[in-house]
């Protein structure tokens, strides 16, 4: 399964209508969807789980799956937050690569994007 068949999958899966059955299996509070690329190496679920909760989330579901011959992990988080904006921070300030990432409210925009990267930059001089 190619990284975009994953993603695909995992974007399906939390966008789908579920029977009363499925539904019951489910969080009632699952909102968000984070994607991760991590490198089999540096892949410590602790970490990612004391990053989720010290923003104040929790972890409904996770899916991991090996891709480029197992030298690296697609991570996919389902958690219970609404804005998943402060969290996507939190990864990226402990360098992980957020491949994809869905929330229910307050996306993320381009222009708040090209913002941060402008910050970083200067930041880094």
């Amino acid at each position: 399964m190619s990284t975009k068949e994953f993603i695909k999958e995992q974007v399906e899966k939390f966008s789908s209508s579920f029977t009363p059955g499925q539904f019951t299996e489910l969080s009632r509070t699952e909102n968000s969807l984070i994607i991760l690329e991590v490198p089999l190496k540096d892949y410590t679920l602790t970490e990612i789980a004391r990053i989720v909760e010290s923003n104040n989330a929790h972890i409904t579901a996770l899916s991991v799956m090996p891709i480029s011959g197992g030298e690296f992990l697609l991570i996919s988080l389902k958690l219970d937050i609404d804005d998943v904006t402060v969290l996507l921070r939190s990864f990226e300030r402990f360098n992980y690569n957020v491949v994809y990432y869905f929330m229910k409210e307050g996306e993320v925009t381009d222009k708040q994007k090209e913002r941060l990267d402008e910050l970083m930059y200067y930041l880094e001089m």
